[in-house]
């Protein structure tokens, strides 16, 4: 069984890098990204900020602009009510084929995803806690055999994480709503009806963690 997060190509690791940037603040919504201002700034070929760049258009982070360059969306509430509603959908299925076709070999991959993440959120690292958080979610569309749950999850991963990075305030390092270890107790208890292979569990869970956490930002996007 290959692991959850398979080794960083160049591709991969322009990818990174610029998620690592949107969380440094560097960018805002609004911002065009530019493959040769990007290239030059981390360092790497155009090559790979391109396919880094294709990669999160695709995936709905940033939309592709006619002339030049992507752009990170502007926010509106609305298409973060629709962006919510349809992972919550699509996320709450998903967990429930994933526990009933999670392998052991899958299980113990999961759970130390979730150990390298409770890490994270004791260190307050903000891309550790990005990164592992993708693993968790994009690791249960791959246990859940359904290739198409996969590309759907992580399209509506991604454009929700818009909205994350830009306005929650775990990312933003403020501390005064409700804390991002709640993302962590859900975590645990979708994982713990993975394990007992409880698919109805598991979908309610994921659903209920996908509403919290839209709930969690719409007062700040109202």
């Amino acid at each position: 069984m290959p692991p959850i997060q398979p080794p960083l190509n160049m591709g991969d690791a322009a990818y990174r890098a610029i998620i690592r940037m949107i969380l440094a603040g560097q960018f805002r919504p609004g911002d065009v990204l530019l493959e040769t201002e990007l290239a030059e700034r981390l360092g790497f070929s155009r090559t790979p900020v391109a396919t880094a760049l294709g990669r999160l258009v695709a995936e709905g982070f940033l939309e592709k602009r006619k002339k030049m360059g992507c752009r990170i969306p502007l926010p509106s509430a609305e298409d973060a009510r629709k962006v919510f509603y349809a992972r919550q959908i699509i996320e709450g299925q998903t967990a429930a084929a994933a526990a009933r076709n999670a392998s052991p070999e899958e299980i113990a991959e999961l759970g130390r995803v979730l150990d390298e993440q409770n890490d994270g959120l004791q260190q307050d690292s903000k891309e550790q806690f990005s990164d592992t958080n993708e693993m968790f979610h994009m690791g249960i569309a791959r246990m859940s055999q359904n290739p198409y749950f996969e590309r759907y999850c992580r399209h509506a991963f991604w454009r929700s994480n818009a909205y994350i990075f830009f306005f929650d305030n775990f990312y933003q390092h403020q501390r005064q709503s409700p804390p991002v270890s709640r993302t962590v107790e859900y975590h645990q208890k979708i994982f713990d009806a993975i394990v007992r292979h409880d698919s109805e569990d598991a979908r309610r869970l994921m659903e209920q963690h996908v509403l919290v956490t839209y709930e969690g930002l719409l007062l700040r996007l109202t």
